[in-house]
């Protein structure tokens, strides 16, 4: 046996229930550790840019003036998420394509 424990068994089973005890939480700090790093790293995670984005006239009407590929960085803010029917219903209404990410081609809208 070792030099430092001692040689009767009750005191033995103490100090294994001690470090039973004292793994357990170790594990338990191990668990919590994990799991905030796996939360943390899916709030680092940019969101996933949005399909399609009609730009909004600056007007006292904002109406829909183009529609944009959600990466486009033209409509700058006055953009908001649409669905990709939405995307095409507004350009056979008359909503100008993007001239830059050409929305058009990749929904395949024809003049």
């Amino acid at each position: 046996m070792s030099d430092f424990l001692p040689q009767d068994l009750p005191r033995l089973r103490t100090i294994a229930t001690y470090l039973q005890r004292q793994l357990r939480e170790v594990e338990r700090q191990i668990d919590q550790a994990e799991r905030w790093k796996a939360s943390r790293a899916a709030a680092a995670r940019p969101a996933a840019a949005p399909e399609w984005t009609p730009q909004m006239d600056v007007g006292a009407d904002p109406r829909p003036v183009a529609v944009h590929h959600g990466d486009c960085n033209v409509g700058g803010r006055r953009r908001r998420p649409i669905t990709r029917r939405d995307a095409i219903e507004a350009l056979t209404h008359g909503v100008e394509a993007c001239v830059l990410c050409q929305p058009d081609r990749e929904l395949q809208i024809l003049d």
